[in-house]
């Protein structure tokens, strides 16, 4: 399958292959939606509000080490010194590469912390997203920092799950404040009805208003969470296009995946 990923590439080599659309992203960089010949993109909010103080305290965005105000993907932290993000987002990347924003909800007035180890799951395969998730290790533990916990087994019945993000929106521009959305629960069936032999049951998860669309991630919001009372069920990995009927978003089943994060967790 053709890289559907949800992330945020840089203006350059994707705009000389004729895919890129140039977007502006305030004070926070600038952003190009990376595509492909079929018109799919990589993961940002659709249809969202902006986060309250304190709402996702535990929230990160993975940054550019060279130019921070460039930050391309989400995250959570798992623990005071490790983020959880999608493995898409780290792959080919060295820690000297990244820095890790955190601390609010305006990406210009979060702090930067340095990076000390990647570690990309076992298993994972860029060419079907399988298993797309990483551990980001920091250089120093944040002080007082959130965590958020990770749900240890897939229910299969969700209800209405939420997803944030500061990725782009209807207006095609990378956002300066977090925003989130409510989406529901899309049981494996009917993925695998919308994407057949690319939707993987047993390391993904699916969530999306399946007749309207309308509500999603796209573009930035790559390895961010979905939760379920403030629990992570997902992260955000890759879909057709961003919040259109009958194409719902794919996220790694934290669930399912509980136990292969934990181990690798343990070895940092």
């Amino acid at each position: 399958m053709q890289n559907r990923s949800k992330t945020l590439t840089r203006i350059g080599a994707a705009a000389t292959a004729g895919l890129a659309i140039a977007l502006t992203l305030g004070a926070s960089g600038a952003w190009a939606e990376d595509g492909t010949a079929n018109g799919d993109f990589e993961a940002q909010i659709i249809g969202g509000q902006p986060a309250e103080d304190g709402q996702f305290p535990w929230i990160v965005a993975l940054a550019d080490a060279n130019d921070p105000s460039f930050n391309y993907c989400g995250g959570q932290l798992i623990a005071a010194d490790v983020v959880l993000t999608a493995a898409h987002c780290t792959e080919g990347t060295a820690p000297a590469d990244m820095v890790i924003r955190h601390g609010g909800t305006d990406i210009t007035q979060t702090e930067v912390y340095e990076v000390a180890e990647i570690k990309i799951a076992d298993g994972y395969d860029g060419s079907t997203m399988v298993n797309d998730w990483s551990l980001v290790k920091l250089a120093a533990p944040i002080p007082n920092a959130a965590t958020v916990p990770l749900a240890d087994a897939d229910t299969k019945d969700w209800g209405t799950l939420t997803v944030a993000g500061w990725g782009t929106t209807e207006s095609g521009s990378g956002s300066r404040d977090l925003l989130y959305v409510d989406v529901p629960y899309v049981t494996d069936a009917e993925c695998a009805d919308a994407y057949g032999a690319e939707f993987n049951a047993g390391s993904m998860i699916c969530a999306g208003d399946l007749a309207n669309g309308g509500e999603d991630s796209c573009q930035g919001d790559s390895g961010g969470p979905l939760v379920a009372d403030g629990v992570l069920v997902g992260i955000v990995s890759w879909g057709h296009g961003c919040a259109e009927a009958g194409n719902p978003g794919v996220y790694a089943n934290v669930g399912l995946l509980h136990g292969d994060i934990t181990a690798a967790l343990a070895t940092l």
